[in-house]
């Protein structure tokens, strides 16, 4: 089955009632969390500077600053760039929201796809406690490879290029793992993953891009889970 054949599968899947339903789930998770944090840390972030500009506690020790506070412009200004970088963190956590909430619907993806195409293909999924281990792990490996990027975020141009690698690094970990480990033993993975390579992580960084579209991004990650889905089966069962 080539990559043509693999899409048109994935797309009429996708298209089915029972996925098209649950395709709304990382979409709606994402929304809900992220612009109900991302209004209401904005208006906090608005009241408490002008609060401390009004009480002169910014004025005692930072006059300047105190007064250029008080401007009228300067209030919009403060409130498009809260908002601003407030629709980037949505952004950015949008995808990490929607990958993670996946996580919950992977199964139920496999489960049907392999029932409906591939029951001869029997599966030995990944145990959950070894799959929450595996998980945390790469969560705590994100978290530190942000970190020791930080000082890259202070650089202009160069700190879109730093954090979109680091980010991908996480959508494709989790995305693929996720898929996988619902398919095959973790060995098994390691040795797919091998066999494989670039193309998964070529495929993923289209999904990713495809991700980073606000709104469609989300409700296309069930379709992602689909497509690996297909194309790791078809692989398997060529095999």
């Amino acid at each position: 089955m080539n990559y043509i054949e693999i899409f048109s599968k994935s797309i009429k899947d996708f298209f089915s009632r029972k996925f098209l339903t649950l395709s709304f789930a990382p979409l709606f998770a994402a929304l809900i969390v992220l612009f109900c944090l991302m209004l209401l840390g904005a208006n906090e972030v608005l009241h408490i500077l002008k609060a401390a500009a009004m009480n002169g506690e910014i004025g005692a020790d930072f006059p300047v600053l105190a007064k250029i506070l008080n401007f009228a412009v300067t209030h919009y200004i403060l409130t498009a760039l809260i908002y601003f970088f407030g629709v980037s963190l949505v952004l950015v956590f949008s995808i990490i929201i929607g990958v993670l909430t996946l996580g919950f619907l992977t199964p139920i993806v496999v489960k049907t796809l392999h029932k409906k195409y591939y029951s001869q293909y029997e599966l030995h999924p990944v145990n959950t406690p070894k799959t929450l281990a595996v998980t945390l792990f790469i969560l705590l490996k994100f978290l530190l490879l942000l970190i020791l990027t930080i000082p890259f975020m202070f650089i202009p141009i160069i700190n879109t290029f730093v954090f979109g690698a680091v980010l991908f690094y996480l959508f494709y970990k989790l995305l693929v793992f996720d898929v996988a480990s619902n398919i095959v033993g973790e060995k098994e993975i390691k040795e797919l993953l091998g066999r494989l390579w670039p193309k998964p992580l070529i495929i993923c960084f289209i999904f990713y891009f495809l991700a980073l579209i606000p709104l469609i991004g989300l409700f296309l990650q069930l379709f992602f889970a689909i497509y690996l889905t297909h194309y790791f089966f078809a692989v398997l069962i060529k095999k």
